[in-house]
């Protein structure tokens, strides 16, 4: 009996998990504000449940040329969707919300260590091609605290940020 109620959860077990997708891919964002301008690029993952999904990104930071505060470092941000139109094939316009994790190394006479967090609320397309690859361009309006208070940059890298983005990538 043991057996087939081991065979039985098995198979519900795998059915199950085929029924959410998930994919991974690239992702590039482009923040604008107080004459600030970032970069941020890197490796994404999202699950779906249904109509929406969590997401993660580790990124890479960077700094414009054009910006007086130079920087470069690392990211993490994870975030959630939610698709408010969604055709059978997974594309459709969402709405969501991300929170970036910045670890960024300001230059200047010394390099010094800075953590920032940027919340964001975020809209798009998601578009899927051929059912395994996608394209996900989106908009988005955040905001850049500074938890670090002492490190070689201007007040131009904390406050309200533009970001515009593009998500590309696989889904299995």
């Amino acid at each position: 009996m043991r057996k087939y109620f081991l065979i039985s959860f098995l198979f519900v077990s795998c059915v199950a998990f085929s029924q959410k997708p998930k994919e991974i891919g690239a992702s590039y964002y482009k923040t604008f504000g107080q004459n600030f301008k970032g970069n941020l690029a890197g490796g994404s993952y999202a699950s779906y449940n249904n109509k929406s999904s969590w997401n993660i990104t580790l990124t890479y930071n960077f700094s414009a040329k054009s910006t007086y505060s130079q920087y470069k470092g690392f990211g993490l941000a994870a975030g959630y969707r939610y698709a408010i139109t969604q055709s059978t094939k997974g594309s459709g316009i969402f709405a969501g919300a991300k929170v970036f994790l910045l670890f960024d190394n300001y230059a200047g006479k010394t390099t010094k260590n800075s953590f920032a967090i940027m919340p964001m609320a975020e809209a798009g397309y998601h578009f899927v091609f051929k059912t395994h690859y996608f394209a996900s361009p989106q908009i988005g309006y955040g905001y850049t605290l500074k938890v670090s208070k002492d490190y070689n940059s201007l007040d131009e890298d904390a406050g309200q940020r533009y970001i515009g983005g593009l998500s590309l990538g696989y889904r299995f």
